[in-house]
């Protein structure tokens, strides 16, 4: 039998649906709730201080609608201002996975979210670009992959440590089997 040959690098670009997929929807939620609860727990622990229990829940009200707002916001962006898409290159070598976002959009639209964010003391909005801005390239080394999921159907390979998902490999069909085969050569007890 033939090994089959692994072209070294693997590379290949490919516009990703921001709303049809599962992973950067749960992502872009989790922050949101992320910083719902955290801004949450810093109110409530100054009203508790401060001894006005009964102001905690109108402002606890108020907090929900904002992030309520930012998350329709975070939408809009992604439909109005991306058109529900974004550039992305992938290689994939024996050290592990680079991702890049290729959308010149994606990075002035972090910057101007934290600048924004930091002139307005609007903290969540900073810390979302900042967060952007730094998920703009990522490199995943093969030994910090701890599981892989596989779904076919959206040519699309998740790589897990535990608890969170460290890349997406988004693919094209023609990327996909050999994406597939690299990842269960360098991970193959995985």
């Amino acid at each position: 039998m033939q090994t089959p040959t692994f072209p070294e690098p693997l590379s290949w670009t490919i516009d990703v649906s921001l709303l049809g997929s599962p992973v950067v929807l749960r992502q872009t939620g989790g922050v949101l709730l992320l910083t719902f609860v955290l801004v949450s727990l810093l109110v409530g622990s100054i009203f508790g201080l401060e001894g006005d229990w009964a102001g905690i829940i109108p402002t606890l009200g108020v907090l929900a609608l904002v992030h309520l707002g930012l998350a329709l916001g975070a939408l809009a962006v992604m439909v109005l201002y991306f058109g529900n898409r974004i550039g992305m290159a992938f290689t994939v070598d024996k050290r592990g996975v680079l991702s890049q976002v290729q959308e010149s959009k994606a990075h002035k639209a972090a910057q101007l979210a934290t600048l924004l964010g930091l002139a307005t003391g609007n903290f969540s909005a900073a810390g979302a670009g900042m967060l952007a801005r730094s998920g703009a390239t990522s490199f995943v080394p093969w030994k910090a992959v701890q599981r892989v999921r596989y779904d076919d159907a959206r040519h699309t390979i998740y790589l897990e440590n535990g608890w969170r998902t460290r890349a997406a490999l988004f693919c094209t069909a023609q990327s996909y089997p050999l994406a597939r085969a690299w990842v269960q050569r360098m991970c193959p007890n995985v």
